[in-house]
């Protein structure tokens, strides 16, 4: 191995990917609804570094939060994919027990689906504005949801497409009413030609029948959706009823732009700053790429002996992450590889401006003035 990869081990062993910590999934939370009339439930999963940040953050609201391994799932998908492939993200997993059960969204023998309309409006008067309230959030909205919840979550879309930005379906339950839900995704497509949302369906292989028999149906009606709606319905093969796999799947899909692929690694840092810029605008709130990958492709450079380009991907990232002395401490590191030892104190000096405590900073600094003292 060579000098460069120990130099980025040390990087890397600092950035706490060998850490071991305490795992949360999340806390519980009450909530008084004039609404639904009564107490609600539901749990909170903050991103990594949420109380130590100013930034704000997309929200998943997540129904049957009181299914803590659907929950415990969905908050695990959000740390794994948070770390390359898409925006932190903070998760809302409402507990639809007690009064906040009222979400039925068939139609009663009077036509009228007062369960999901009810529900609907509490979530757009009460809930939504609670969580805007409490926590920094910047307006894009998921709503989630499984099987009869699930089927709540397409009524949501089909009656109120204006009140969240995204839906994440597994299982729908479309066999309780098929009829009803075929029927108000055509009224929908008519109404709204110029929608701009997005969409996602899975169903398991060995799915319930009242999934199975009227998905094709359904299927059918979605390609004649307008082309301002990015909808994906998925079957998940060896899957029954509700698979775990559904938020990994949904959210890949719909911030697949996101993620550095190969190509978009081949990007100078101007054109990557470029082509975020034209994301957010997009999504409509800052999309930036991942640090961990910035720190990745800066190895990437180092290795292949582009030292400057390195050094500007690394400043790239610190305008990104400008709290992190590991970020200086590398930085540094790579100065230091240039012979530029003025530049490398300044960044060593700068870490431990952050982190008194840094050792590989301290190290690295005692080590350079003591070469100088014996010149």
């Amino acid at each position: 191995m060579n000098k460069l990869n120990f130099i980025w081990i040390a990087c890397l062993m600092q950035t706490g990917l060998f850490a071991q910590n305490d795992v949360t999934i999340g806390k519980y939370r009450k909530f008084e609804s004039k609404i639904l009339g009564g107490e609600l439930t539901y749990l909170e999963h903050l991103p990594d570094g949420y109380e130590k940040s100013d930034k704000t953050y997309p929200v998943i609201f997540m129904m049957n939060g009181q299914n803590v391994s659907q929950f415990a799932n969905d908050a695990a998908t959000l740390d794994n994919l948070t770390n390359e492939r898409i925006p932190d993200m903070i998760l809302i997993g409402i507990s639809n027990t007690g009064m906040a059960d009222k979400y039925w969204s068939c139609p009663d023998d009077s036509g009228h689906v007062t369960g999901g309309t009810v529900f609907s409006t509490f979530l757009k008067d009460e809930l939504i504005p609670e969580i805007n309230k409490n926590y920094r959030t910047n307006g894009y909205q998921i709503l989630s949801g499984q099987s009869n919840t699930g089927l709540f979550v397409m009524y949501n879309l089909l009656i109120y497409p204006e009140m969240f930005d995204a839906w994440v379906i597994a299982s729908p339950m479309f066999g309780w009413c098929p009829d009803f839900f075929l029927k108000s995704t055509r009224s929908l497509f008519k109404t709204h030609s110029g929608i701009k949302k997005k969409l996602y369906i899975s169903y398991g292989e060995l799915d319930y029948i009242q999934v199975l028999k009227p998905i094709n149906d359904f299927k059918e009606v979605m390609k004649r959706s307008p082309a301002g709606l990015e909808w994906k319905l998925e079957m998940i093969d060896n899957s029954g009823h509700v698979a775990f796999s559904t938020m990994n799947n949904a959210l890949l899909f719909f911030f697949s732009g996101c993620t550095m692929n190969a190509e978009r690694k081949k990007l100078s840092v101007p054109e990557i700053k470029s082509y975020f810029a034209e994301l957010s605008k997009e999504y409509g709130f800052e999309v930036n790429p991942k640090a961990g990958v910035l720190l990745d492709m800066a190895f990437d450079l180092s290795d292949e002996q582009k030292t400057g380009n390195a050094i500007e991907m690394m400043e790239y990232l610190i305008s990104l992450d400008p709290d992190s002395e590991v970020n200086f401490y590398c930085l540094g590191r790579l100065f230091q590889k240039t012979g530029n030892i003025e530049s490398a104190k300044i960044n060593y000096n700068k870490a431990l401006s952050i982190n008194p405590g840094h050792e590989p900073s301290k190290a690295a600094l005692n080590k350079l003035n003591k070469q100088k003292d014996s010149q």
